[in-house]
């Protein structure tokens, strides 16, 4: 089964990175770094989810794999803003890095 991950479904209107109440640039690349670092960590989950033997005491349905993507969604979001991994803020370094350095040039 191929469920793809839609980065849009796990953002409230209140978290668009082009809502008035960002106080700038920095804080909507903050929030994209940290949504991208979201979605890195869900396909890790995905990854390791399908490890896991098909066989099992219990059969899956095909409700509780969706369910657990969304959980896993889920918990990847939250540990991406409360607990990074560190992924979010390296991004958000370096391409804040990249756009200062092409702001200079163009000065």
């Amino acid at each position: 089964m191929n469920l793809h991950v839609d980065p849009r479904m796990y953002m409230n209107q209140s978290e668009s990175f082009n809502s008035p109440g960002t106080a700038g640039k920095e804080d909507g690349l903050r929030n994209a770094a940290a949504e991208f670092e979201a979605i890195m960590v869900q396909m890790m989950f995905k990854s390791m989810r399908s490890d896991e033997p098909s066989e099992g005491i219990i059969e899956t349905s095909n409700a509780q794999m969706i369910y657990r993507d969304m959980l896993d969604g889920r918990i990847a979001q939250e540990l991406a803003h409360r607990q990074s991994m560190g992924l979010g803020e390296e991004i958000y370094r370096q391409v804040a890095q990249i756009q200062d350095n092409a702001a200079s040039s163009t000065e």
